[in-house]
């Protein structure tokens, strides 16, 4: 079963600028920097890719269309800043999230966490329509739901059958949240966040969900202070521009015992975790600000607009002009 909120709110993310792409590294590029890194891999002798990806953003959320065509694997990491809703209108993805296994089909919809190791197998000729929700986001709507006076993650029972009143209500949400989002545009229009809200509200009062611990969903054992307060100081865009050295000292943390933490507790180094939240930033300064090509590089630590230019289309499979153009 496809529910024609979800066919509606794609034919509208289609119509939207996006990337499409018969090359590899040019779509594992872009996914890459509109997550966080990824590796794709496709079989031996497999057809050609066919990738497609439009997104539309708002305040805490990003309503996308994700194809890549043939069978493909993806190895995604840890989600370690996002949420992210997938509901495939074609296909279905199978997935070892830590250490359980779970799949998606027309009709039957996951949502990620934060935390699990994700590897996924998109079967051939799967698209999907996938929300992703900020961390930060959600934890602060989470405190206010219940009342903690601790900011604490919550972990969501991953399955979502569409042919539920849950599923049904966040399908139709979904579908609103593209057409409002698409509108936001005009100065007229309502904001799409009262039902950005309605999607956290229906999750927390109608899917179980308990609260996980910051890496006791990781394999590797519990994250480290450091690496906490690493990732915690880049959630402030000032820390962005600082070199990994100016980070370390300001943690009183040696740069080798940073990076042995980071590669174990995220798969990243301290350099690629910097790189992938200084181009998010970027992105989002370009998409919703406007601003110069090289004030944008300025603000994320890059001196010269041509070296920026060079690290944001190696991460996003563009350039930051096509970016503002879009």
């Amino acid at each position: 079963m496809v529910v024609a909120d979800l066919i509606d709110a794609s034919q509208r993310l289609g119509r939207v600028p996006g990337l499409h792409s018969l090359d590899l590294a040019e779509a594992e590029a872009a996914i890459g920097a509109r997550y966080r890194p990824h590796r794709l891999l496709m079989p031996s002798g497999e057809a050609s890719l066919d990738f497609r990806h439009h997104a539309v953003a708002g305040e805490g959320a990003s309503l996308n269309l994700l194809r890549y065509g043939p069978d493909i694997e993806i190895e995604a990491g840890i989600f370690d800043t996002f949420y992210m809703l997938e509901f495939p209108l074609s296909g279905g993805v199978d997935i070892l999230y830590g250490r359980d296994r779970v799949a998606s089909r027309p009709g039957h919809g996951l949502i990620l966490s934060p935390g699990p190791f994700v590897r996924s197998n998109w079967r051939p000729g799967t698209t999907q329509v996938m929300l992703r929700l900020e961390r930060d986001f959600v934890e602060r709507a989470w405190q206010r739901y219940t009342g903690d006076p601790v900011r604490r993650t919550p972990f969501f029972k991953p399955e979502i059958d569409l042919d539920t009143p849950v599923g049904r209500r966040l399908a139709r949400l979904f579908g609103l949240m593209v057409a409002e989002e698409i509108e936001a545009a005009d100065s007229t229009a309502l904001s799409p966040m009262p039902l950005v809200n309605a999607v956290l509200e229906t999750l927390f009062a109608h899917v179980p969900c308990r609260e996980a611990e910051p890496s006791a969903l990781a394999a590797a054992g519990p994250l480290p202070h450091y690496v906490l307060s690493f990732k915690a100081l880049l959630d402030d865009p000032s820390a962005l521009p600082l070199t990994v050295s100016t980070l370390c000292e300001r943690l009183e943390v040696s740069q080798r015992t940073l990076t042995t933490g980071m590669r174990r507790f995220t798969g990243l180094s301290p350099h690629d975790y910097l790189t992938m939240r200084r181009m998010e930033h970027a992105r989002h300064l370009l998409e919703r600000d406007g601003l110069p090509v090289a004030a944008v590089a300025a603000r994320v630590g890059y001196a010269h607009a041509g070296r920026f230019a060079a690290a944001f289309r190696r991460h996003c499979g563009h350039s930051p002009a096509g970016t503002r153009a879009t």
